[in-house]
């Protein structure tokens, strides 16, 4: 994903609506790895390799602490060279072992291990092909009793170790975890309880990783770590960020869990957004809120300003109470911009949308617009039909298409038009209905029955809904192709799925899907997850 988390390619000169199809466009091949894949694939093109040859290379990352680099072009899948390197980071840790030691016996949110879980971020050098870089990556291990979090810097080329740091960090606060009394108490960074779920961002030569944590199990937070990577053999902190400093609370008889400090920040892996003058913006999940030193269900707005990380400004729903209350973070998607707008787009468990103008949050106020996309929730019964990730967005001449497919849902694709009158913020939502809504949905409970949005239902909602991308060439029609990510026919909580990929004519997703990865019948009934 770009740094703005449009999800959009606009540079795609091959596929077309035309060209994707079963005739023209399917699987050319799959390379095994050593583990689950929870991190995104990244594509870098002219590439230097191992041998000093130029290649587009494809980056994956496993849970059992494995990076790998591929020959994206190399589509022989009997293929001896299309592996270019592998380095492993560390013994991962076996899920039950971790749950057990947080006191979250049974939990499945990843399994088999957890090793390296966001996706990482590569910092290239120069344009001139072959192009060098660095890979930066975190990576989880227990060695003896003792768990820890690393961040490695990796030669793009060979994948060789260039330089590492562990993460470590404490902050003043009276917070859950915290230690000492007063003005002298601390909460220090756990990498016991805590999890680096979202993607790594780079801005310039500042390196952002964020954290929530596993299974709702705390004492956990939310933690931000900026990190100067200018010389990669050198990786050094220059900021560090708490998002619950004096939170505390008591534990929720029901579930075993504490309700108020945390404030994780997850966003379903989404990485945090970055703005033109490198302000960082990113949401957080349930737990405390006050507005001043604790900020859990907000989007924030962040940035290193003299030699500190700090928190600019933020947005926060008037019903955070609820969120809190009833497991509707705001947190589990990301923040995404509006093009060429001061303007943001986030939305959460709670399946509303908000339209923020990122040069005013607005603060526990009020944003632009708000309305609900997916169904109305039951808070009687804390269900709710959650928004993961975040929308995908085509800027077109005259207006701008967002798509996004929350829990047990249809693919909506909304509208914004211009907004230039007085007092006007350069766009706004054409409707809060959608301009267009595929036939197809998201797998829900009863499937493949007619799905039922009783306002007494008590089973809890499949997730995810779909993970969205475009590509296309600019505004030009018949260019637009919206990926959506999705489970097939079951619910994905807590387990692996067999999944499918789809394909929508970004330029009205009610056409009906124009391919999908299962009727080429090129991806079987077994389970894809360490496979690229």
């Amino acid at each position: 994903n770009n740094v703005a988390r449009t999800g959009a390619n606009l540079n795609e000169k091959k596929l077309t609506v035309a060209n994707v199809n079963n005739n023209q466009f399917g699987k050319l091949a799959y390379r095994t790895v050593d583990g689950n894949i929870y991190a995104q694939p990244l594509i870098v093109t002219n590439a230097k390799g191992p041998n000093g040859d130029t290649k587009t290379m494809a980056i994956v990352a496993t849970e059992n602490n494995s990076i790998y680099s591929f020959d994206a072009e190399d589509t022989n899948q009997a293929s001896a060279t299309a592996q270019l390197w592998q380095k492993n980071l560390g013994p991962a840790i076996p899920y039950d072992v971790l749950y057990k030691a947080i006191g979250a016996q049974g939990c499945t949110d990843i399994t088999l291990q957890i090793g390296i879980t966001a996706t990482p971020a590569i910092q290239v050098t120069g344009n001139a092909s072959p192009r060098t870089g660095v890979v930066f990556v975190t990576s989880k291990t227990k060695v003896d009793t003792t768990y820890a979090y690393t961040l490695y810097a990796l030669d793009l080329a060979t994948g060789n170790i260039v330089g590492k740091i562990p993460i470590e960090g404490e902050v003043t606060g009276t917070g859950l975890g915290s230690t000492g009394t007063g003005a002298n108490a601390k909460i220090a960074f756990n990498p016991l309880y805590q999890l680096n779920r979202p993607a790594l961002l780079l801005s310039g030569n500042t390196l952002y990783v964020a954290f929530g944590g596993h299974c709702d199990h705390g004492p956990y937070h939310g933690w931000v770590f900026a990190y100067d990577v200018s010389n990669p053999q050198a990786l050094r902190k220059i900021g560090v960020l708490c998002t619950t400093l004096n939170g505390t609370g008591p534990i929720d008889p029901a579930k075993h869990t504490y309700i108020e400090g945390l404030g994780g920040i997850w966003m379903s892996g989404e990485g945090p957004a970055l703005d033109e003058s490198g302000n960082v913006y990113l949401t957080t999940g349930n737990g405390t809120y006050n507005g001043r030193t604790d900020f859990s269900d907000s989007v924030l707005k962040l940035k290193v300003d003299g030699g500190k990380l700090q928190i600019l400004d933020w947005f926060t729903p008037m019903n955070q109470d609820l969120l809190k209350d009833k497991d509707y973070d705001l947190g589990s998607g990301g923040v995404t911009f509006v093009p060429n707008s001061h303007l943001a787009i986030a939305g959460g468990k709670e399946g509303r949308m908000y339209l923020l103008d990122r040069n005013n949050l607005g603060k526990g106020g009020q944003s632009l617009q708000s309305f609900q996309v997916t169904p109305n929730p039951v808070p009687v019964n804390e269900i709710g039909y959650n928004i993961h990730g975040a929308p995908a967005i085509w800027p077109r001449q005259g207006e701008i298409f967002v798509y996004i497919m929350g829990e047990e849902d249809h693919l909506k694709q909304y509208r914004l038009i211009p907004d230039t009158g007085p007092g006007g913020h350069g766009w706004k939502f054409e409707s809060d209905q959608p301009f267009k809504t595929s036939r197809e949905v998201a797998p829900y409970f009863g499937w493949p029955h007619p799905a039922v949005y009783s306002p007494t239902r008590t089973e809890p909602t499949w997730m995810p809904g779909g993970f969205l991308s475009i590509s296309s060439d600019g505004a030009t029609d018949g260019t637009g192709v919206l990926w959506v990510n999705m489970p097939f026919e079951r619910n994905a909580n807590h387990e692996v799925v067999r999944g499918v990929l789809r394909a929508f004519d970004a330029s009205d997703v009610s056409k009906g899907e124009i391919w999908d990865s299962q009727s080429t019948g090129q991806i079987g009934r077994a389970s894809c997850r360490e496979r690229v």
